[in-house]
């Protein structure tokens, strides 16, 4: 699937259900709304109202009254409402930062924030090493194939990476592409224990990357940042050199934000 600039209608119909769905429960009252009112609203039957507001109280974007029954938003709105709002300031305290890891490395450096879908870089700055791919601030990436798609998945937990599973596929866009979840989760699993992901040629033959995720106050995964250039410069062992760098850049923007240091190197520098 290549980025998309523009707006396109939702074409998962449990998506568009599930949006409608949180907007009537975000319309009413402090008290909840009830399964029926939800399913007359919606124009879903009672059964897939049920069985969708199911899956959004396992994601905590609803929790359900355990006397009344009734439905309100959960606390996962409000965590996602607090990203929303580090977003308007994330790329201003990031840029000294990034800007320092450019020039640290002379490759292209990205900030991305998370989609439901997909994630979108907002910030990129190219070193003396201009890297002639397709990442631009501005578009939208997928996750399973990229090194910044692939940090954010890193720092997530179970329930939030399926929900992505569910949502999108595997697309194979180069022969180095992962398109086994099994594969995938067992590469996460690694990234995870060592605080950064890699990206070798997986969404772009020639282009190859290293990232690392951004902690907020909350501790949720804000964003992340990746360095980025052509393969012939950055080999796997390139990119575990560069690793050290790019974890210390993240941990500096989280700090900002609020959330600490997330990340301790298991890479020694020069290996």
């Amino acid at each position: 699937m290549a980025a998309t600039a523009s707006i396109k209608p939702v074409r998962i119909q449990a998506l568009a259900r599930a949006s409608a769905i949180i907007d009537v429960i975000a319309a009413g009252d402090e008290g909840g709304v009830g399964l029926s009112v939800i399913s007359k609203t919606t124009s879903l039957n009672k059964t897939t109202a049920f069985n969708l507001l199911a899956s959004l109280v396992t994601l905590r974007l609803v929790e359900q009254d355990a006397q009344s029954r009734k439905y309100r938003l959960g606390l996962r709105c409000l965590e996602l409402g607090r990203h929303v709002q580090q977003r308007l300031h994330v790329s201003h305290l990031a840029r000294p930062i990034l800007v320092d890891l450019c020039s640290k490395t002379n490759e292209t450096v990205n900030l991305g924030i998370p989609g439901m879908l997909d994630f979108r870089v907002i910030d990129s700055f190219q070193g003396s090493r201009v890297l002639h791919g397709r990442a631009s601030a501005g578009w939208r990436w997928m996750y399973h194939c990229t090194a910044l798609g692939k940090a954010f998945l890193a720092g997530w937990d179970t329930a939030m990476r399926q929900a992505i599973y569910n949502s999108s596929e595997l697309t194979r866009l180069t022969p180095n592409t992962i398109t086994d979840l099994d594969t995938l989760e067992t590469q996460l699993a690694q990234f995870r224990e060592q605080g950064f992901a890699t990206d070798i040629e997986e969404y772009e033959i020639g282009v190859s990357g290293v990232a690392s995720w951004v902690v907020d106050g909350l501790g949720e995964v804000a964003a992340a940042i990746s360095v980025s250039g052509h393969s012939g410069r950055l080999s796997e062992d390139a990119l575990h050199r560069i690793a050290p760098d790019v974890i210390q850049a993240a941990n500096e923007i989280s700090v900002t934000l609020g959330g600490g240091e997330p990340h301790q190197c298991k890479v020694a520098v020069g290996q």
